[in-house]
């Protein structure tokens, strides 16, 4: 396999490659960067930051990788995560790459993990339809403010657009897994009783019955450039605690204490309508020894896999 640099090859070929910072399973990143520019994300601008050392004229825009190289793999992991460090469908032109992608997966029976901010078109759910037993969906969404998202998710599709994911989602017979993603929290913003119980209400009403939250995790250096904006100033301040994620980077996030007390209070919010919880224990690793469900991806609850992968 060729030279990896944070995910993106030198060549920009899209392909499987393992990534132990997420949940030590198998990823593919149909591009470099992504077009809903959050300000949280920590691994889109990492990648970006090393391809400009490698290419100076660079200029931060977002570039689909070619996938032949991909179309060629004979072996494959039981499961891939669509994306790492991108959104599989962030753009019109990623989204063709997602479904060429999709149906080589299916067709050897690979599982995938779907994670995405984007909207599902048409024709993406007439793929899925193909073998919507091996998908597991994770649609994420954190808050309906509209100013909230027009500052901290700048690119992404506005809430009531991401809910309608969900009414063609819901009625796909024998889809693998669905559930909304609330995450990332950022303390004092989204983490509120009145946001957390109107989403939830939201996505029962259309027929999805598992939410996965995570709190923010952030760099120091991001949570210290994020503090000069106003409006984020004091949810930046609340990210206190150093925090032992599964990458073992330097990340700070809201303390466990209070982290805990939250998460036990939405999951009685969830439980009300019929919804069940669970957490990303990778943000935060000391999440896996408390009562909390937690996943590594859907189709693999509690464990995560790890072991060789083909060349």
């Amino acid at each position: 396999m060729k030279n990896i640099h944070f995910g993106i090859r030198k060549d920009m070929q899209a392909d499987v490659r393992p990534e132990p910072n997420a949940c030590k399973g198998y990823v593919m990143d149909l591009s470099l960067g992504c077009a809903h520019n959050c300000i949280y994300c920590i691994f889109s601008p990492l990648e970006k930051k090393v391809h400009k050392l490698f290419h100076p004229d660079y200029n931060n825009r977002v570039i689909p990788l070619k996938i032949d190289q991909f179309l060629e793999r004979k072996e494959f992991p039981p499961v891939v995560y669509l994306s790492y460090a991108s959104d599989p469908l962030s753009r019109a032109d990623i989204i063709e790459t997602t479904k060429t992608v999709l149906k080589l997966l299916f067709s050897r029976n690979v599982s995938v993990f779907f994670l995405t901010k984007g909207l599902f078109t048409e024709d993406l759910i007439d793929v899925i339809r193909m073998r919507p037993d091996l998908m597991g969906i994770q649609v994420g969404i954190t808050s309906p403010d509209a100013k909230r998202n027009k500052i901290i998710e700048p690119g992404a599709p506005a809430y009531e657009s991401r809910l309608k994911n969900f009414e063609k989602l819901a009625g796909i017979p024998g889809l693998g897994c669905l559930a909304v993603r609330i995450d990332p929290l950022f303390p004092g913003i989204d983490d509120t009783v009145e946001n957390i119980e109107r989403m939830i209400a939201d996505i029962r009403h259309l027929g999805v019955r598992e939410a996965v939250f995570g709190y923010l995790i952030l760099t120091e250096a991001m949570r210290e450039s994020l503090k000069k904006n106003e409006y984020l100033r004091a949810s930046m301040e609340a990210l206190s605690e150093k925090t032992p994620t599964i990458s073992n980077r330097s990340l700070f996030s809201f303390p466990l204490v209070k982290k805990v007390e939250k998460l036990a209070l939405f999951q009685n919010l969830c439980h009300k309508k019929n919804v069940s919880m669970s957490v990303c224990g990778c943000k935060d690793e000391r999440l896996k020894d408390l009562p909390f469900q937690w996943v590594c991806h859907p189709f693999n609850r509690k464990d995560r896999t790890d072991g060789q992968f083909p060349d």
